[in-house]
């Protein structure tokens, strides 16, 4: 088949991002796969793009077999599907919880969770809302989402000293980190004698006095070796659906406190995580936890990697080829 998958951007570094152009590079295994980028600019200089993966234009669409739309932001594309062609949404997050006072916006996520084309998902808790509040009835296809051991090699070794590493400091959205969970907890803990790194995607602007060092949009290399040095990752968001970060840790063996009120299928508690709700006090107490109790945190951390392990791309793009293929 002829695949043509939209993206909405591919500068900047970003988890959904990242997937999205997973499943582009891996489909080419299977299918010739055309990539459009809505954003209009094509550069990418933090993933490697396949060769293989042809950069498109909106005149590709029609002279595809199957279209691949993977946000609400390529919802207009569902008025030119032509009768022939088949069509799949893959919803990695309720995107109108990002913007709900935009009427715009959220007009397009309404047509984007309502189509009747089938959507894969990789959040239960979005499931769910999408057939209790949209009233969807179109097919929904569960997946998750796997890792790049290439781009983070599963690795362990002994951690030195109490490295708390915090991963989205400003909140980009109302469904992350908007009430500064992690700040609170962060300064908590660097009055316990931690030492304090965060990263993100954006330059360092709210309780710039909290982290010891911030790392404004870090490479890979630079990633890799923030999981490895860190004690432990804190997150917290209100709701996710799937984040990136954890699994990303646990290539390195670092548990991450978690602090969410919905989603992230992937972290257990007890068993890769510790997990609470979006509370300061809540998430406070189970990341001392994992600093304090030694006998819990190796028995979290050497069952980080053993999850990691599990994550294979193949198997994850294998269940896509084969919802394309069938669907």
């Amino acid at each position: 088949m002829k695949l043509f998958i939209t993206i909405p951007s591919a500068n900047n570094p970003h988890g959904g991002l990242r997937v999205i152009l997973e499943w582009a590079n891996r489909l080419t295994k299977y299918h010739e796969v055309y990539l459009y980028n809505l954003s209009g600019r094509n550069s990418c200089h933090w993933f490697e793009i396949d060769k293989r993966v042809k950069i498109a234009d909106i005149g590709d669409l029609w002279h595809c077999d199957t279209a691949i739309l993977t946000s609400p932001h390529s919802a207009h594309l569902l008025d030119i599907i032509l009768p022939g062609q088949k069509c799949f949404l893959f919803l990695q997050m309720l995107e109108d919880m990002f913007n709900p006072k935009d009427l715009t916006w959220l007009s397009m996520c309404h047509k984007f969770y309502t189509s009747n084309y089938p959507m894969i998902c990789i959040s239960k808790w979005n499931i769910d809302v999408l057939h209790n509040r949209f009233g969807r009835r179109g097919t929904i296809h569960y997946i998750g989402n796997g890792i790049n051991t290439n781009d983070f090699p599963i690795f362990k070794e002994p951690k030195q000293g109490n490295i708390v590493l915090i991963e989205g400091w400003e909140a980009s959205n109302p469904t992350k980190d908007a009430y500064h969970v992690a700040h609170e907890v962060a300064k908590r803990l660097r009055s316990d004698g931690c030492y304090i790194v965060s990263y993100g995607h954006t330059r360092l602007k709210t309780d710039r006095h909290v982290p010891h060092v911030h790392h404004f949009q870090p490479s890979l290399q630079k990633m890799n070796e923030l999981y490895e040095q860190a004690t432990i990752l804190v997150k917290a968001t209100i709701c996710d659906a799937r984040s990136c970060s954890p699994i990303e840790a646990m290539t390195k063996g670092t548990p991450t406190a978690r602090a969410i009120n919905n989603g992230d299928d992937d972290l257990e508690h007890e068993y890769n995580c510790l997990r609470c709700e979006y509370d300061v006090g809540d998430l406070y107490a189970i990341a001392r936890r994992l600093l304090d109790d030694r006998e819990l945190y190796e028995r979290i951390s050497n069952n980080c990697i053993e999850y990691a392990r599990q994550l294979s791309w193949d198997q994850i793009i294998q269940q896509v080829n084969d919802i394309l293929c069938n669907g």
